[in-house]
């Protein structure tokens, strides 16, 4: 987790706090609601994907808090550009907190007036607590991710299914549409087998069979909107 300019009062800032997501399809194919920043797309492609559940993880925790303490959470496609990136590039997992867009930004007008207590609360209590359960995870922590993971790329899929549907009436190439689904369906699935590496101590084949059993319904929810694509 890089934590980079997460502590802006937004009322004077602009923006929000944002969670950069490790490279998934929507950096590629950026669409709906989803939307880059001012900061700019970074050039992304197919081989570039990072299957992980680190993404959903951290964005949960930080939708909970949300919630909780009405505090406003939104999220963007992979861009680059900043601290986590290295991570990335040597295979580890990482991904940026941050806020943006920021009229302050880099400049001599960034002073300690722009912080918010507030909002370093929110995002402190996220980032221990995203810590905390990783450095504690057991076969139940693990078990609960793979559900909350599958019900994140079930949502997923069906919102990139509506908008091939309308895509194709609007005389866009089924082929192309499906092969969008069909790489969506391929990332979380391979985000999935990333959780069996979770628990700290590995006891018993409950996790995998968990992880089996989430990426079979996946797979098949798949199947059926591909088939409606036409």
């Amino acid at each position: 987790m890089s934590l980079d300019m997460v502590g802006e009062d937004t009322k004077k800032t602009g923006g929000s706090f944002l969670i950069e997501k490790m490279p998934d399809p929507s950096a590629i194919w950026t669409r709906g609601t989803d939307k880059h920043t001012e900061w700019g797309a970074g050039d992304v492609g197919e081989k570039d994907l990072f299957p992980n559940y680190f993404n959903d993880f951290i964005f949960d925790i930080c939708k909970a808090q949300g919630k909780f303490a009405n505090w406003t959470v939104n999220y963007n496609p992979f861009e680059g550009g900043s601290d986590h990136t290295p991570f990335l590039q040597n295979k580890i997992p990482g991904l940026l907190m941050w806020h943006f867009t920021d009229v302050f930004y880099h400049t001599d007008n960034d002073r300690i007036d722009k912080v918010s207590p507030t909002e370093m609360k929110n995002v402190g209590i996220s980032g221990l607590t995203a810590a905390y359960t990783l450095i504690s995870a057991d076969e139940n922590t693990a078990i609960a991710t793979v559900s909350q993971v599958k019900a994140d790329a079930l949502v997923r899929l069906k919102t990139e299914f509506e908008l091939s549907k309308k895509a194709i009436a609007d005389g866009k190439a089924a082929s192309d549409e499906k092969h969008i689904i069909e790489v969506w369906c391929k990332w979380y699935v391979d985000a999935l087998a990333t959780i069996n590496k979770m628990p700290v101590k590995a006891e018993t084949t409950k996790v995998g069979s968990a992880i089996k059993f989430a990426t079979n319904e996946i797979e098949k929810q798949t199947k059926v909107y591909l088939a409606e694509l036409k």
